[in-house]
């Protein structure tokens, strides 16, 4: 074997989900690293690559096998990612310190991180609403059989309640967390009408994604959407009233993830000893 041919199998595999804000890296063990950068990412993909390298390579040097051979690394992407997305996702990771990458569709990792069982061989969706995308996703039999995206979340959210309710970002993140997504209370004055109109507007896109998705599934699919239900996960699961604002959307009962925030990533480590099995590093 030549110079420069040699493969290491004790490579470290590494899980990363490339947010809006946060980017979350996560070791074969338990372990989890977090990183911000705002001018680097944009709408759950990186726009500017050399911010991304930044961020990116002491949270991957930390995987180098002996501090030398560089790891594995399992990503994750939106299912709308384009060709120029993804192909700037996995230069930057390899700029960044990765030896290979593998990309998966962020919403399948959302629902392995979720706890789903999406090796059933019936429908389960997931919604997944973070900071600058909203996914959602029919898993079947272990693969994605239905997919949609919109590049609009919680920032959208927060930006919509600062300006309609003139609060500021930071007052707009506060009344969020406190009254989230809940348009109604036992008393409608409880709510002022300008939140519900700057949550309502923030939330079109959304409605419309979904409840057109769900509209274009065939019967079956839907039927199985029904009987199994549907997961929130990201961020936006924990704004409150946000599964009930679903739910009342579609007629479907919804219900939050354990651990919505760090879903993706979670579900992307759990899909590392797989990717390994089937040898697709490359």
């Amino acid at each position: 074997m030549g110079a420069g041919q040699y493969r290491f199998t004790f490579r470290h595999k590494v899980a990363v989900d490339v947010g809006t804000f946060r980017i979350r890296v996560a070791l074969e063990e338990s372990r989890l690293l977090e990183s911000s950068s705002r001018s680097a990412l944009h709408a759950g993909v990186i726009v500017n690559a050399g911010e991304a390298v930044t961020a990116l390579e002491p949270l991957l040097a930390g995987a180098r096998t002996f501090g030398v051979v560089r790891p594995h690394v399992l990503a994750c992407a939106p299912s709308d990612v384009s060709v120029a997305e993804r192909e700037r996702l996995v230069t930057t990771l390899v700029r960044a310190g990765a030896a290979s990458v593998v990309v998966v569709p962020e919403p399948l990792a959302a629902a392995i991180g979720a706890e789903m069982d999406v090796s059933c061989p019936y429908g389960q969706m997931v919604i997944d609403i973070g900071e600058g995308v909203t996914d959602c996703a029919v898993m079947r039999s272990s693969r994605v059989i239905a997919s949609c995206a919109v590049r609009t979340g919680c920032a959208a959210l927060r930006r919509s309640v600062a300006t309609t309710c003139g609060c500021g970002v930071e007052g707009a993140e506060i009344r969020l967390r406190m009254q989230g997504v809940r348009l109604r209370d036992q008393r409608l004055d409880a709510v002022p009408s300008r939140y519900r109109e700057a949550v309502s507007a923030a939330m079109v896109s959304i409605d419309a994604m979904v409840s057109g998705f769900l509209r274009d599934m065939p019967a079956r699919i839907g039927a199985e959407v029904i009987d199994s239900g549907i997961v929130v996960t990201g961020g936006g699961a924990l704004l409150p009233g946000m599964a009930d604002y679903l739910e009342n959307l579609t007629g479907i009962r919804v219900t939050a993830a354990p651990r919505p925030l760090t879903a993706v990533v979670r579900g992307a480590q759990a899909m590392l000893p797989v990717v390994t099995a089937l040898n697709q590093w490359s």
